[in-house]
């Protein structure tokens, strides 16, 4: 399956050497976007273990990442109720920044900070930058660049078949 599926992702994705020095801040305290460290994520992971899972590294000022968006909140709305969650990580500096990016891209899936940690293992050197899990909690793919409506469906599909 991953034969199949990451060659085709690296076709549909444009990589985006976009990437700054981030994330090296704790969030504010005064946001409501909660930080998250490497342990919080794992832990959220394996409490999700039977979904599909896709991870969405960005930051509110990487153009690629304001096109990408948009696919993210439609393809969360269409995914509602089945087995599938989709969870940003913001690579921004400064989360009081990313309140007022979430409030206007309408996002309404979960959204936290990026701890450092999390960005080194999961090799993060440009942003958009996606990764999907299966339902067994297997990470598939983890590739740069930006996930379109179509391949982000294409490889939930695929996911969700596999028992």
């Amino acid at each position: 399956m991953k034969k199949i599926i990451l060659p085709l992702l690296l076709c549909l994705m444009l990589p985006c050497a976009a990437f700054a020095a981030s994330s090296s801040s704790p969030a504010s305290t005064s946001s409501s976007v909660p930080s998250l460290n490497l342990a919080g994520l794992m832990d959220l992971l394996a409490k999700n273990k039977g979904k599909v899972i896709m991870l969405n590294f960005f930051a509110t000022w990487c153009p690629p990442c304001q096109v990408e968006v948009p696919d993210l909140v439609a393809v969360s709305k269409k995914y509602a109720g089945k087995d599938v969650l989709i969870v940003s990580l913001s690579v921004d500096e400064d989360s009081k920044v990313v309140v007022p990016f979430m409030k206007k891209m309408n996002m309404d899936y979960p959204v936290y900070m990026a701890g450092r940690d999390i960005t080194k293992a999961f090799q993060v050197s440009s942003i958009p930058h996606n990764v999907f899990y299966a339902k067994d909690g297997q990470r598939v793919i983890s590739e740069p660049g930006i996930a379109d409506t179509e391949m982000i469906e294409m490889v939930f599909k695929k996911l969700l078949e596999q028992k």
